[in-house]
């Protein structure tokens, strides 16, 4: 046990740990963060490929409700999504 504490507060003095990543430990939030990562990367997709707005607010849905779960706010309002479409995405 002394040496694994000795061992982490080395990586910890060097540096090792400050590299600016996100270190997640609960497998529940690392599932949710991956799942949240794929629907946005869907929702990226069809930014990419011009769809409508309409087809992809199901990915974003997704997304809000997979970091939801993290955060304990499960409940996607609407008008959050309408906010999201009406100040940050280009109408065609």
């Amino acid at each position: 046990m002394r040496h694994l504490k000795s061992e982490l507060t080395s990586l910890v003095n060097i540096g090792a740990l400050s590299n600016n990543e996100t270190i997640v430990t609960n497998s529940r939030h690392f599932e949710a963060l991956n799942n949240a990562l794929m629907a946005i990367s869907s929702v990226q997709e069809g930014i990419d490929l011009e769809i409508s707005t309409d087809l992809f607010s199901i990915d974003i849905r997704e997304c809000l409700r997979h970091l939801g779960n993290i955060t304990g706010e499960y409940d996607v309002d609407k008008d959050i999504l309408g906010h999201i479409f009406g100040n940050f995405c280009i109408g065609k």
